[in-house]
């Protein structure tokens, strides 16, 4: 089974749609799949009108965390409710294309992690030029520094078996915000693991505003990015 998560806060206008479009997606391949909906008690009504659509379909779940938010806690505690033995974590505001599931989650049977990447040929955002150059460049830092090969370290759109979280330290990776992709796919690297990059395209959210303020988290990206670089040395 695989088991797509999506962490979610004010989403409403769009978590109906996309989590239909993942379970079209996956019953059209002839793919066992649950989406898990994880959310931070939104004040917006998100885990309501997930649950109340797909009140028939065991295959959507909505856990609701209260007293707690984040963005990289809230996918370890997906990781953590799920039934599946592929896990998937994607943005839950229709950035990441569900199209490419299918292939991640096969390529993932032969690959440690499989990353949805805006930085390899083909890949790209619809969405902002400048957010698109902006992490494009910090990609390039974070290659330096770590000295790694991957192009997209800020992703989030991932694929990888359950059985890996078993030889990471999660407690040291789901902390902060997109950061938290960063640590998890230079532990698989340091371990020797293997990572491929497939391309993809970011579309348009489906609704609502976008909590993705990258120069905002500079700082902290920037800060997680020399505390890997120091741990490497």
């Amino acid at each position: 089974m695989i088991s797509a998560v999506l962490p979610t806060y004010n989403e409403r206008d769009g978590i109906v749609e996309l989590a239909a479009e993942i379970l079209a997606v996956t019953r059209g391949e002839r793919l066992e799949a649950e989406v898990l909906v994880v959310d931070d008690d939104s004040p917006d009504g998100t885990a309501a009108a997930a649950e109340e659509a797909f009140r028939d379909d065991p295959a959507v779940r909505v856990v609701v965390r209260r007293g707690e938010r984040g963005l990289a806690t809230a996918i370890w505690r997906g990781f953590q409710e799920a039934r599946g033995d592929t896990l998937v974590v994607m943005d839950s505001d229709g950035n990441h294309d569900p199209a490419l599931l299918p292939l991640m989650v096969r390529c993932a049977e032969d690959f440690d992690v499989v990353v949805g990447s805006r930085y390899v040929l083909g890949g790209g955002m619809l969405t902002s030029a400048f957010r698109y150059w902006a992490s494009y460049a910090f990609n390039m830092l974070i290659r330096v520094v770590l000295a790694q090969r991957i192009h997209d370290n800020l992703s989030g759109y991932l694929a990888f078996r359950r059985g890996l979280l078993a030889r990471l330290d999660g407690a040291a990776i789901f902390y902060g915000y997109g950061d938290y992709a960063i640590r998890l796919l230079w532990q698989v690297v340091r371990g020797g693991g293997r990572v491929l990059e497939i391309p993809t395209v970011y579309r348009f959210r489906k609704g609502g505003e976008s909590k993705t303020r990258f120069l905002a988290y500079f700082w902290t990206y920037l800060g997680s990015v020399l505390r890997l670089r120091l741990t490497r040395r």
